[in-house]
């Protein structure tokens, strides 16, 4: 659990509030020097950080006029609030926060669901969800990594949000990332290096009491999809052929499939795909209107 340089400058690009709740008492890891030049590019005023061992996020937070909550199973770390995300939070923490933010806690729960409609229920109506969360390559670091489509399909306005921007990062650079339903196909990524996703929504409505189970969009496309007949062709040569010729034909159409479709899969699912891909420029760009134009 963590809270970075990056995750400073997507805060500061996009997001609104006073009152934050970070899931997890956050570590701080950024140097000095980083953070001084963020601060200067937002406008925002320095911050002297304090002279001890372990920094956490409200140390560079609390000085730019956040007050900081923080939320834990365990008091280990000294959490204000201490709540397994696992079980319904109280009712009195329901639309608490301008802002909820996930540095890299809610991969560690077993229920997941329910911890990420926790997470929705506390943000204030106007206010913001955001993730900073494992997506490929750090198998074993908790239980689980999470795809784009996970947040594309929950954070919908059924739900209560609007998704803003949803980026990929990977060795140092960071990328806006697809919605699947608008690219009717699969977001994937096979890279050799670790990858995160950084996620922000907006709350536009209270959190339904019960959350919406989302579908995979590529299935739900496919279940809504006319089952098609054989052409012309195929019918005349089932017609002809006899079903052991049809069977040996189909055995070797469905080797010449697969290798294409191995093959187009490899080369698709890169960081340098600019159909599912973009690189950031503007962190308040809102990651809908980059495939907009």
């Amino acid at each position: 659990m963590g809270f970075d340089i990056s995750d400073l400058k997507f805060l500061l690009s996009g997001i609104s509030g006073t009152s934050i709740c970070t899931l997890g008492h956050l570590n701080l890891f950024m140097s000095r020097s980083e953070l001084d030049r963020t601060l200067r590019e937002y406008g925002q005023p320095s911050v002297r950080l304090p002279e001890k061992a372990i920094l956490f996020a409200e140390d560079v937070l609390e000085p730019l006029g956040f007050s900081v909550d923080s939320i834990d199973a365990s008091a280990y770390e000294n959490a204000t609030i201490i709540h397994d995300l696992n079980n319904s939070v109280p009712e009195k923490l329901n639309e608490k926060f301008d802002i909820v933010w996930d540095g890299g806690t809610l991969e560690h729960v077993f229920d997941y669901p329910a911890a990420l409609t926790n997470a929705m229920r506390m943000v204030k109506v106007g206010g913001h969800l955001a993730f900073r969360t494992p997506a490929n390559n750090q198998c074993g670091h908790g239980f689980y990594q999470f795809s784009p489509e996970l947040f594309f399909r929950s954070l919908v306005p059924e739900n209560g949000f609007e998704l803003e921007r949803l980026f990929i990062a990977s060795k140092g650079r960071y990328y806006h990332v697809r919605d699947p339903a608008s690219a009717h196909c699969r977001v994937e990524l096979m890279d050799s290096a670790p990858a995160v996703l950084m996620v922000h929504a907006r709350k536009i409505a209270p959190t339904p009491k019960q959350v919406g189970v989302p579908q995979q969009s590529d299935y739900v496309e496919f279940w809504t999809q006319k089952t098609e007949c054989d052409g012309r062709l195929k019918s005349l040569l089932r017609s002809k052929l006899a079903p052991e010729s049809i069977a040996r034909i189909s055995s070797v159409l469905n080797r010449l499939r697969q290798r294409r479709v191995v093959k187009k899969w490899r080369r698709m699912s890169k960081l340098s795909n600019r159909k599912f891909y973009h690189p950031v420029g503007d962190w308040s760009q809102p990651s809908k209107t980059v495939w907009s134009k």
